[in-house]
């Protein structure tokens, strides 16, 4: 069936005809999916060069000492600053990639059919593809059940995971915040020794650092599957 499934979406891409309901419906779910992802990247982008500027313009602030030119405030807001600029051009990168999807979204979807992994025979997913193939095949705009049912599952499970992550995003870059401002106050205590506690905040804040950009990525990617789940369906059943 996968081999059925896979013919029928080579012959619908090569003929290069819009007249095809079913193929239009895919088309448009598969631009759906990636102008999400054009628009979520764009404002992260946005969101990481102000947060670049902001490091920035507090690394000129900090002051000298006597002892040493720069200072743990001077060095956390070099790093933060630098990771910024790195991860606002990955994204703007990766952004741009899926713009191209937008623009011409049938050329991306031609490399889907190959993709398609082959379903052990009478099983679940066996019989979704026969849907498919045969709902393409009949270029109905009508959307069979059995897919539309696995479209409502994903869509459950995406905006839930999305949810969920962004609430923890939120909690994580709080608490990153709150430990690293805490290590600026004891850094700037004369009298302060870098001891094992401090240690610990540092490393505490690394992996709210890395947790947040973790956690970022899942709910940029659990939108984007919420958005256009109908694609997602087609590659993974």
């Amino acid at each position: 069936m996968n081999d059925n499934l896979q013919a029928t979406l080579n012959n619908l891409i090569n003929s290069g005809s819009g007249s095809n309901p079913a193929m239009n419906t895919l088309i448009n779910d598969y631009t759906t999916y990636h102008v999400v992802f054009v628009v979520a990247g764009g404002l992260l982008v946005i969101i990481f060069v102000l947060l670049s500027l902001y490091f920035w313009t507090h690394w000129k602030r900090v002051p000298k000492t006597d002892k040493r030119k720069w200072t743990f405030e001077k060095k956390l807001y070099f790093a933060f600053g630098a990771l910024s600029i790195l991860v606002g051009l990955m994204i703007a990168l990766i952004t741009a990639a899926n713009a191209t999807n937008v623009v011409d979204p049938r050329h991306g979807f031609s490399l889907l059919p190959d993709s398609i992994s082959t379903p052990i025979a009478n099983t679940q997913k066996d019989q979704l593809y026969h849907a498919f193939n045969t709902w393409l095949q009949s270029g109905s705009d009508s959307i069979p059940s059995i897919i539309q049912n696995k479209i409502h599952e994903r869509v459950a499970f995406h905006t839930t995971k999305a949810l969920v992550c962004a609430v923890l995003l939120v909690l994580f870059v709080g608490f990153g915040t709150s430990i690293w401002n805490r290590l600026i106050k004891q850094s700037n205590l004369h009298e302060a020794k870098w001891r094992l506690r401090e240690n610990a905040l540092v490393f505490s804040g690394i992996a709210m650092v890395t947790l947040s950009l973790l956690m970022m990525v899942i709910v940029v990617a659990n939108t984007q599957a919420a958005f256009g789940p109908l694609t997602l369906t087609l590659l993974y059943g």
